[in-house]
């Protein structure tokens, strides 16, 4: 019996084996590219992936994870050659400028309404470019203005709440102290996110003519100019950006900083002695102004042959529960409306530390804020005119008028253009 039973049993395991390659391979694969999420997060990846394909036993999942500098390169290149990935992790302005030649699909061709409305309007809304969604909204941040108290309190100065009171405090601390108040970052979007948050528009509701060509624009163009003429910033704010910001704060030359809340982790953990006398306050804005948030994607491209597995699995990745779990692991904020109903975003404990206080700030200003910057076509010309003509304006290479009307001609050429 022994001998017969012996093959019999080979060729049922043979049967099974061939069964589940056959399953495998019938199984729609989508792939799944994340911006240097490894491995950090692999734990937490790996279970979302593991959580959807028993959810979704028609669906298999393939990871890669990019370096945060190569992923722009990486799908251009996989859209040229027609192999992009089913689902990727883009920001919004990178996205925009896929959507601008039709290359991502429309989330709103395989959503349901009630699975749009799970994310917060406002967001959801930044993720469209002419009218038409590109992404559906990941995780989120906004900024904070992180202070040393010890520098303050010396040169009796107060925390600014708007760049006019910031004038004053930099004055105060450069006088007494011989320190800075602050070091603007030029680098990014940073000087056009300045732009909104001192009262200027950038752009038109269309968002095709130029907004700050006005004396909102002028007033802005000559804050900067007088902040660097009379030293009261860094020279070389000129040449470095937000990470000179940070090492300048590290070191006590600089008595506040913008950027998020993740920030107070590495001064605890690098700087205990600072971290004792650090202070959180809201973004430096005029009254009316939007608070900043900055938004992370998954878009689906166009070339996607399994757009609807993709979208099933962003949505997935992006829900409630999964969103909550991230935000729990990592400093983060979360896109769903429901995630701020979580009293880990809208209340604090008995005894809450700066760190919980900076997250419920943070959270107020998502709920209040948007993205200063929206989607626009032609970015990266926007972004290096306006630089450029600023801090023409600030060496005194040009005029504010000059430097402003310089802007303002290149971006009405270039809004209503296309991509070169």
């Amino acid at each position: 019996m022994q001998l017969i039973l012996r093959p019999v049993t080979r060729l049922i395991a043979v049967g099974f084996a061939a069964l589940f390659s056959a399953y495998v391979s019938a199984a729609t694969q989508i792939q799944f590219w994340t911006m240097q999420l490894s491995p950090f997060h692999d734990e937490y990846v790996n279970g979302l992936i593991a959580e959807f394909e028993r959810q979704n036993p028609d669906v298999r999942v393939k990871w890669v994870d990019v370096p945060w500098k190569e992923m722009e390169k990486k799908v251009l290149a996989s859209v040229a050659a027609r192999t992009a990935p089913d689902l990727v992790n883009l920001n919004p302005q990178f996205a925009a400028k896929l959507a601008q030649y039709g290359a991502l699909a429309d989330p709103e061709q395989f959503l349901a309404p009630e699975e749009i409305d799970a994310y917060l309007p406002n967001i959801w809304q930044a993720n469209k470019y002419r009218g038409q969604s590109f992404a559906i909204p990941w995780y989120l941040s906004t900024t904070v203005t992180i202070f040393n108290r010890e520098l303050l309190e010396t040169a009796d100065a107060e925390v600014p709440s708007d760049h006019v009171e910031l004038l004053d405090t930099a004055k105060r601390i450069r006088t007494v102290l011989d320190k800075y108040a602050y070091f603007p970052a030029m680098d990014g979007s940073h000087p056009m996110e300045s732009l909104v948050a001192m009262g200027a528009q950038l752009v038109d509701e269309s968002r095709s003519a130029v907004g700050f060509d006005n004396e909102a624009g002028q007033a802005f163009f000559r804050y900067y100019r007088d902040l660097y003429q009379q030293g009261l910033i860094p020279r070389n704010v000129l040449t470095e950006g937000h990470r000179k910001a940070v090492d300048l704060f590290q070191s006590g030359e600089v008595a506040m900083i913008t950027t998020g809340m993740q920030f107070l982790n590495n001064i605890r953990i690098n700087s205990p002695d600072l971290f004792e006398k650090v202070g959180i306050a809201p973004q430096l804005k005029v009254a009316g102004a939007p608070y900043n948030v900055a938004v992370m994607n998954l878009a689906v491209p166009a070339l996607s042959q399994n757009k609807e597995a993709a979208f099933r699995f962003a949505t997935f990745v992006t829900n409630h529960e999964n969103q909550m779990a991230l935000a729990h692991r990592v400093p983060l904020m979360p896109s769903t409306a429901e995630s701020y109903r979580d009293p880990f975003f809208s209340e604090l404990g008995p005894e809450p530390g700066i760190v919980d206080r900076a997250r419920l700030l943070s959270a107020q200003q998502i709920l209040e804020g948007g993205v200063l910057v929206p989607p626009l076509p032609n970015y990266s010309k926007l972004k290096t005119s306006f630089v450029y003509n600023l801090q023409s304006a600030m060496l005194g290479k040009l005029s504010v008028d000059e430097a402003l009307d310089e802007t303002a001609e290149t971006w009405a050429l270039f809004l209503g253009g296309s991509d070169d």
